[in-house]
């Protein structure tokens, strides 16, 4: 490969970064210099890094640009794109095809920089495709994999360019053009020594030339199929690392202000033989119900209470964590949960062109993609909240005349009468006193509360069906010399049906519960939440909830721009680009009977609206210099003012017009010819979405409860933290408070609501790199630093126990009335947090989505490359290096105000996305044999960390999580027309790190492999 100086690869850096922001060349210099494939060979008049990930873009990008084949995102039998873009160590692995729960119905998304999946945008030639969310982000399901030539992922922000959502940057994937010929491929996968979680895809490309060259049509399939997988079949997974406070068995809920006495329960439990130390204590042990009448005690975790009394098989329904058993009872739900979703998948793509004229050039593409995938959680727990008849006004809540007016409560009510109360049950009730104040009546009178898991409606299951589709249309062409135009409009529309199973009517459990006879005179049998007792069909068929909700998604885009010289300077011509684009986006959620008070899948409500984006934007690139000192100089800069409307159809809300303002810069200069320099600078904006200014939800994070006995907010806080333990919320009761303990992984609640006063957030991004080569070694080395301010910003519920219990600085003298403790509801573990006004709460409890706070982020990112000359083997032999590798030095959000938190070298508890390794990196190693036959093998690093709760809770100690690497090992061998390749990912069988807390399956399923070892072989043929 022939190498020289920057010069050349200077005159298109301009152009590169046109095409990068447009789709098309400034110039007919431009295009001249414009990128080659991976696979070109006469690329020799710029230096380039060899190799499939570190290649010219970058080498001439005034931004950091990392660039990766279409080909290497099919080399390793991956069907997906996330599943190789997520290997990237400028990407967070986030909501994956490895996560039964993300909460993004089983899309693929790309998360740049762990700043969100909604702060980047995904783009293909330079044009924005198919939503498919209400964030309006894209799922990379919908992407197919046969026509992309490369994709540059730009990193560094680039609204002024895009527009909102590029704070973090953009991922553009490059089709390719003029595609002449037919190019088949089939792969197959699957894992070993578990012959599971298998994997295929088979695809076809095919285009051809016309008109002598001026015309080009071609199209792709794709037929992808994934294997789900449950967790039972990894032993890692199969047994739960966290755990539930609600049974298949039945629980009683215990009032702190109504609760059982404690000579009742010795009574009790004495008689069945317990023995003092497990016998439970009142207000804080656990009791459920076995089928037989009695009463078992839960045990306390890492306390001497023991589980007692339990008269299930261990392999019965009641199904016991084996992971704490005896020592407690918590149900393993994790054993029918998905480990991996499955995927059926068909997509289709067009593109084509025409020049009728220089002046006229007409092109085109369209887009199908259907699949199908489906998510399952365990049995639904009931935890929905209840009101009075009278005085609820929340629809999602089911109501009770049990209810005191104006209260809540949560979990299932039952009243005295419930003529499933068994004696020992009975005698238990009868020794309250108290009074629970949202609850009618007074001690042993009084209704109480159940938890219950039920088993009899099935698994939560969403079975999702996914259709987008999208056309285009465009003109473009020569208006005058060195002038061009483009201008084009598409339109697209993104359904999903989701079929929902297991879901509860929590209002007709409770009209079971509050029947004279139990429920029989609403169907056979009634309803004994008292242990483990069949319901009848008719029964089943009262309460479950069979939900179909649909989304709908449309968009339409318009966009037209020119570009070209304005005029002659000493060191080339200055070259501007002006445009316009107008988008509109439609959003519409049909809840169908999901709405009311449903337990299992997180209910909905109706929303239908719409944004609209008017922008106006410009470039302009500047040579500055260009002499025998200096080689090249060169000043981009850019601007884009964005005007954005919504309008809340749903609710009658319109909001009101907001106006804001993008621009950037970049700089590069080439000092001598083995080094070039590059800056930039970048303020982002990001306006609001539809699901921030009007949907609502809720989560069901991991927390650490500083009240637990072992915890050294306990140990070296003295009286002043007991008391705090006992008084903040519905505190903890004080006889138990000395043996309290938090159960492994438990979670607690938050919900959050739209906000339609919401602003637009602001970031700025600046990089500072160079290009370089010394002997055989090219590279690159770049910082980055990104700062977004008026953040709208859903704050970690662990901030908020943080705050409560004097972390960070608040509420130092443990005040049990800081705003922080108000709404902290314990049962005694933390069930969910009723956020205060203060605190960004909508009045109801929910948290209103608010621009607060900030978000820092600064690291490094380097790219090497060598080779090695090997004639000792072969004439075309050779030996090849590349690495690709991110340095993090920060990562800090300041979510409450006056916290900020510095989360680089942290692993995540609290959710998908939020693990922050120090390092990462990719080294590709490539021996060539001959042109014909190469060896390859990928290693992948991920530094250890800190548990994220460490740097949430200073002081306290949890698990770390060790250095990992992967190996994946491929050869591959060309005949004729024919390429066979065989391959092996993860060839060590490297298990995921398991630690606590985790966020699932005992790790992060996102970034670590929990699948395994994997071999596959493909097949590609090309005529």
């Amino acid at each position: 490969m022939k190498t020289t100086h920057f010069k050349a690869a200077l005159r298109s850096a301009s152009c590169l970064s046109a095409a990068l922001t447009f789709g098309t060349a400034v110039s007919a210099q431009a295009q001249d210099a414009a990128p080659q494939s991976a696979a070109s060979d006469d690329a020799g008049e710029t230096i380039i890094v060899t190799g499939s990930r570190i290649q010219r873009p970058n080498m001439t990008a005034n931004s950091p640009v990392a660039v990766v084949s279409g080909e290497e995102t099919v080399k390793r039998a991956d069907i997906t794109l996330e599943t190789f873009l997520n290997t990237l160590p400028q990407v967070n692995p986030s909501g994956t095809s490895t996560s039964n729960n993300p909460g993004n119905g089983g899309q693929s998304n790309i998360n740049l920089r762990g700043l969100g999946t909604n702060r980047n945008l995904v783009l293909i030639d330079g044009r924005r495709p198919m939503v498919s969310a209400s964030d309006q982000t894209v799922d990379l399901n919908t992407i197919p994999q046969g026509l992309i030539d490369r994709i540059d992922v730009l990193t560094g922000g680039a609204g002024a360019t895009y527009g909102a959502d590029a704070i973090s940057g953009v991922v553009n994937m490059r089709l390719k053009r003029d595609f002449s010929g037919l190019e088949a491929r089939a792969t197959y996968s699957n894992s070993v020594p578990y012959t599971d979680s298998r994997e295929w895809q088979i695809s076809a490309t095919g285009g051809f030339n016309f008109a002598e060259g001026r015309g080009n049509i071609a199209a792709s399939y794709e037929h992808s199929e994934r294997e789900g997988m449950i967790k039972s079949q990894r032993a890692f997974a199969a047994t739960a690392t966290s755990t539930t406070g609600t049974f298949p068995t039945g629980k009683i809920a215990e009032s702190s202000t109504n609760g059982i006495s404690q000579a009742a329960i010795d009574a009790l439990f004495s008689s069945y033989g317990v023995a003092a130390k497990d016998i439970p204590v009142a207000g804080t042990s656990k009791m459920g119900f076995n089928n037989d009448g009695s009463l078992f005690a839960v045990g306390v975790f890492n306390d001497p209470h023991d589980v007692a009394n339990f008269r299930y098989d261990f392999n019965s329904a009641a199904n016991p964590n084996g992971n704490y058993y005896p020592d407690f009872y918590t149900y393993n739900f994790d054993i029918i949960n998905l480990l991996v979703l499955p995927v059926k998948r068909d997509t289709g793509f067009v593109t084509g062109h025409f020049e009728i004229s220089p002046a006229i050039e007409i092109f085109g593409q369209g887009q199908y993609t259907k699949y199908e995938t489906a998510s399952a959680l365990a049995p639904t727990p009931v935890g929905t909240r209840i009101g009075n008849t009278v005085t609820n006004t929340n629809p999602a809540n089911a109501v009770s005349d049990l209810v005191e007016p104006g209260k809540q409560t949560t979990a299932l009510l039952v009243p005295i009468t419930n003529p499933f109360i068994s004696a020992d049950l009975a005698a238990l009730l009868a020794s309250r006193t108290g009074d629970d104040t949202n609850i009618v009546g007074s001690g042993a009178t009084e209704a109480f509360r159940v938890s219950k898991r039920f088993l009899d409606t099935g698994l939560r299951q969403e079975n999702f069906t996914n259709e987008v589709y999208q056309g285009l249309f465009g003109l473009r062409g020569e208006i005058a010399p060195g002038w061009r135009y483009e201008a084009y409009a598409s339109y697209g529309k993104t359904t999903i049906d989701d079929n929902q199973t297991g879901n509860v009517d929590v209002q007709q459990v409770q009209n079971l519960l509050e029947a004279p006879d139990g429920g029989a005179s609403l169907c056979a049998g009634g309803f004994d939440p008292f242990g483990i007792k069949p319901l009848s069909q008719e029964c089943v068929d009262y309460i479950a909830v069979g939900t179909q909700t649909k989304t709908t998604f449309t968009q339409k885009i318009f966009q037209g721009y020119v570009q070209g010289d304005l005029f002659q300077m000493p060191a080339g011509n200055l070259s501007i680009v002006l445009g316009a684009e107008h988008r509109k986006f439609t959003y519409k959620f049909d809840a169908g009977t999901a709405a009311g008070p449903i337990a299992g899948f997180n209910n909905g409500t109706n929303d239908h609206g719409t944004n609209t984006f008017t922008d106006i934007f410009g470039e302009a690139s500047i040579p500055l210099l260009k002499d025998s000192f200096v080689n090249y100089a060169e000043l981009t800069l850019t601007a884009r003012r964005s005007t954005s409307k919504f309008n809340d159809i749903e609710n009658g809300i319109k909001g009101d017009s907001q106006n804001s303002w993008a621009y950037g810069g970049t700089f590069t200069v080439e000092p001598i010819d083995a080094v070039r320099l590059r800056a930039s600078y970048q303020h982002s904006v990001r306006a609001p979405n539809f699901g921030e200014l009007f949907s609502g939800g809720g989560g069901f994070p991991s927390y650490f409860d500083p009240c637990s006995i072992g915890t050294n907010f306990r140990k070296n806080g003295g009286a002043a933290a007991r008391d705090l333990c006992i008084n903040a919320g519905s505190g903890i009761d004080p006889a138990g408070v000395d043996n309290y303990q938090q159960g492994p992984g438990s979670q607690v609640f938050l919900g959050y609501v739209g906000n339609p006063n919401l602003k637009p957030e602001k970031s700025d991004a600046i990089t500072v790199g160079t290009v370089f080569k010394v002997g055989g070694l090219t590279g690159s080395i770049d910082y980055y630093s990104i700062k977004i301010k008026d953040t709208i910003i859903q704050p970690d519920p662990n901030l908020v126990i943080a705050a409560c219990y004097g972390y960070h600085g608040k509420n130092p003298s443990l005040d049990p009335t800081s705003v922080y403790c108000s709404g902290l509801s314990r049962t005694p573990d933390i069930s969910f947090i009723s956020v205060p006004t203060a605190l960004g709460g909508d009045g109801s409890g929910y948290f209103q989505f608010v621009n607060q706070g900030k978000i820092k982020t600064s690291g490094i990112d380097f790219q090497l490359a060598y080779t090695l000359p090997t004639e000792f083997i072969g004439p075309d032999a050779a030996l090849s290096f590349n690495l690709m590798g991110n340095y993090l030095i920060n990562y800090k959000v300041e979510e409450l105000p006056g916290v900020t938190i510095d989360y680089a070298d942290t692993v995540s508890y609290t959710g998908l996305g939020n693990s922050f390794p120090r390092w990462r990196g990719v080294l590709e190693t490539t021996l060539a044999v001959s042109k014909a036959v190469s060896f390859d093998l990928r290693t992948r690093y991920i530094d250890g960390m800190k548990n994220r709760a460490a740097a949430q809770f200073p002081g306290e100690v949890f698990d770390k999580v060790d250095p990992v690497f992967y190996f994946d090992l491929g050869a591959e061998a060309k005949i004729d027309k024919l390429t066979l390749r065989i391959g092996a990912n993860n060839l060590f069988n490297r298990k995921p790190e398991l630690y606590s807390p985790n966020i699932q399956s005992g790790t992060d399923p996102s970034l670590y492999d929990v699948v395994g070892r994997r071999l596959y072989v493909s097949a590609k043929v090309k005529y």
